[in-house]
């Protein structure tokens, strides 16, 4: 939890010089684009359960992004990309230890300088002792798994054909070595702590447990995992640095000065080393989806809806959109020159907009699900490119949409008729006319726990009760169990999880658990619960509508990043750290998640670099859902606001949010004052528990629990402008 510190400085500032930018066209347009891509699915020296099936889908689906839809200039000559995959079109063998060296040597070999290499490694990650003593400060190497890998025998030599992090460092050395800028992306995991509550049908950890690795006799297995726990066990907070920093698997940038004429790195990570990552159907909710890497989706989903953006954007939109998705785990890394812009693109405005392609009498373009449109999505037919929303000539409604095209058919809309199919211009564009965001919360049944079938039926009916209420401040979809949900139930006794404590209540609790299913209690953080009374029916009524009234808030307003249209130059939102025995402030990136400790202090400085007044409200999401109000002000142009805001304290710990809310305010309005929002969390103690015109307007439509889901409408000029920011952090009792 957190206590309020308010210290405020808001003061005008003079009109900031804009720095001059350097295009990256010139660069873009005469460098050469690489890419390696490799999936490993199939692994035959493993347990069957131990095979994917996500990776070759991975693969697929970013060698069909390279190639169709990079922005201009930027231009991935299918000669340029190898795929080492299993049936995957256009793949030139399979993803074997021998044949990932040799691609990378080959990129060492023929790279120029100011060349760009992208590699995409999906597959299983794992763990061993390490082989040079000394080398690791937890005493394990991070390993990626070709599908080549053997059984571990050799006790000295690791697990046969794996990739070692050192190894991978060395072969991305020499690509650098000769200028090149590399782009690395790994889709896997390493090691998991977390206790899985209940099962999760759609989904599929990419983890493979050391015991599967290790080959032998009986004698000689047990010798070896026995070794391995001594390893882990001893290796203290594993998966932080010693200042308390998470740490990346592979630890691939420097940590000291490097030559100049060495190229750039950029290093994304699915999970931190004691975490997994999941495969599953995507994009939610989609009929027969394919099941992708959640983070390699993740990516190209949001560089599908603004490729004009730097690494550190990106990665704070992967972040914002796993808070969206209600997964507080698995925790992202990024690393490396992260203010540099993807693909070494232009820093231009992104307008969602492309192509309207006519044949046979069907009108298709070319976005779909990864640009977030869905059957229903409305766009504009504009005459050009270049053409204001107010010259269109009518609109378009998404019939059906793939990952990267949509079929599409002109509708009545907005006043304007329907257009016949043969009547729509020659090289008209559709841009987006509309972003909706939909608030419903899908919700698993819990499964029926052995030993509490009336408390699982008990709760059921009322969840059954609850999901056709009327005017109950929240809306939710019932989904039966493991099915796909954001909000997962559980009927269990807290003495019966991993881990648990040795007061651990026994009695049946209701348990309220995040998207991946897991219940964590270590360092101090323990899902929501309710203690299940049989004799009080509604007393469980009446706590659960409590409860998943506040998580529906909690969870719609991170939803609502994804309808931010304010760009960082237009207002510039900065939290800073205060750590309680360090003296400065730290930045506190919306890229990583930093730990934080009781004592340690959040600041914000924001700037208002626009020509128009600027309401900022700042909001904390704790972990258990609860909201509070920090501040709301009013930022006039050039403006500055200067905060202390908060510190932490010893009163919940878990993965919690700053939000940082941004609306435009038209002039003589009154301040945009989001304290209606404000609501106490949800109990985790072990006790009984008694179409919208603007972005303002969608704030209010998330206080008063919409239907289905809120609209903003876009114009050129239309209602004002509004963005969400969300800073993940999460707080550790202090060491």
């Amino acid at each position: 939890m957190i206590k309020l510190t308010r210290r405020t400085l808001l003061v005008g500032t003079s009109a900031l010089t804009m720095a001059g930018m350097v295009s990256f066209r010139t660069m873009a347009a005469s460098r050469t684009y690489h890419a390696l891509l490799v999936a490993c699915t199939e692994y035959p020296n493993l347990p069957q359960r131990n095979w994917l099936i996500g990776p070759k889908n991975d693969a697929g689906l970013v060698h069909e992004y390279l190639l169709k839809n990079v922005p201009d200039p930027v231009r991935f000559a299918p000669e340029n990309i190898t795929l080492l995959a299993k049936d995957v079109p256009g793949a030139s063998g399979l993803p074997t230890h021998a044949a990932i060296k040799t691609a990378l040597a080959d990129l060492a070999a023929k790279v120029q300088r100011d060349d760009f290499v992208y590699l995409h490694l999906s597959g299983h990650g794992a763990q061993q002792p390490q082989i040079v003593k000394g080398d690791e400060t937890d005493g394990l190497d991070e390993i990626f798994l070709p599908v080549d890998i053997d059984k571990w025998i050799h006790r000295d030599a690791g697990v046969p054909n794996a990739l070692i992090d050192n190894e991978i460092g060395a072969a991305l050395d020499a690509i650098r070595d000769k200028g090149a800028f590399v782009w690395v992306v790994f889709d896997c995991c390493h090691s998991g702590t977390a206790t899985r509550a209940v099962e999760v049908d759609d989904e599929l950890e990419r983890k493979v447990e050391f015991a599967d690795l290790v080959g032998g006799s009986e004698a000689e297995r047990a010798a070896a995992i026995k070794a391995y726990d001594a390893v882990t066990s001893a290796a203290g907070s594993r998966g932080v640095d010693d200042n308390g920093a998470r740490k990346p698997a592979f630890s691939l940038t420097p940590t000291g000065g490097e030559p100049i004429a060495k190229g750039k790195l950029v290093a994304f990570y699915a999970a931190q080393t004691v975490e997994t990552t999941p495969e599953m159907p995507l994009p939610k909710g989609a009929t027969d989806a394919p099941r992708f890497g959640l983070f390699t989706f993740t990516i190209l989903s949001k560089l599908a809806e603004n490729p004009n953006v730097t690494y550190r954007q990106l990665g704070q939109a992967v972040l914002q959109q796993y808070s969206a998705d209600s997964r507080t785990r698995p925790t992202p890394l990024f690393e490396g020159e992260l203010d540099a812009r993807v693909f070494g693109t232009d820093k231009t405005d992104a307008v969602k907009q492309w192509p309207v392609v006519i044949k046979d009498g069907e009108a298709t373009i070319g976005a779909g699900l990864l640009h977030r449109l869905t059957p229903g999505s409305k766009l504009a037919i504009l005459p050009s490119a270049l053409s204001p929303l107010s010259d269109a000539v009518g609109f378009l409604e998404v019939r059906s949409a793939k990952n990267l095209e949509s079929r599409v058919k002109p509708v009545e809309f907005d006043k304007k008729p329907a257009l016949k199919v043969a009547d729509i211009p020659a090289n008209a564009y559709a841009r987006v006319a509309e972003i909706a965001v939909d608030y419903k919360l899908i919700v698993a049944r819990p499964a029926v726990a052995k030993g509490l079938e009336k408390e699982t039926a008990l709760v059921n009916s009322v969840l059954d009760e609850l999901a056709t209420a009327k005017e109950t401040g929240f809306n939710i979809e019932l989904v039966e169990p493991g099915k796909s949900a954001e909000l997962r139930f559980a009927v269990m006794r807290e003495n019966a999880i991993t881990g648990a404590a040795e007061d651990a209540t026994d009695k049946p609790a209701l348990w309220f658990l995040p998207a991946s299913g897991d219940v964590t209690l270590k360092d101090g953080s323990k899902p929501p619960l309710i203690i299940i009374h049989m004799d009080d029916r509604q007393k469980l009524v009446d706590a659960t509508t409590r409860n998943l009234r506040t998580i529906f808030r909690a969870t719609g307003l991170s939803r609502l990043a994804a309808a931010s249209d304010y760009k960082p130059e237009d207002v510039d939102v900065q939290f800073q750290v205060k750590r309680r025995d360090k003296d400065g402030l730290e930045p506190l990136q919306a890229s990583v998640v930093p730990r934080v400790s009781p004592g340690d202090e959040v600041h914000v400085l924001a700037k208002n670099s626009s020509d128009l007044l600027v309401d900022i409200n700042v909001l904390y999401v704790g972990s258990d859902y609860s909201i509070t109000h920090i501040v709301a002000e009013r930022l006039a142009p050039q403006a500055t606001l200067e905060e202390g805001l908060l510190a932490f304290t010893d009163t919940s710990f878990g993965m919690e949010r700053m939000i940082a809310v941004l609306t435009e305010a038209p002039p003589e309005s009154e301040k945009e004052d989001l304290s209606f929002l404000a609501q106490d969390g949800v109990a985790s103690a072990t006790r009984g528990v008694g179409s919208a015109a603007s972005f303002s307007d969608m704030l209010t439509d998330l206080g008063m629990a919409p239907a289905t889901r809120s609209v903003m409408r876009l114009a050129d000029k239309s209602g004002p402008k509004g963005a969400v920011m969300i800073f993940p952090m999460e707080t550790v009792p202090r060491a």
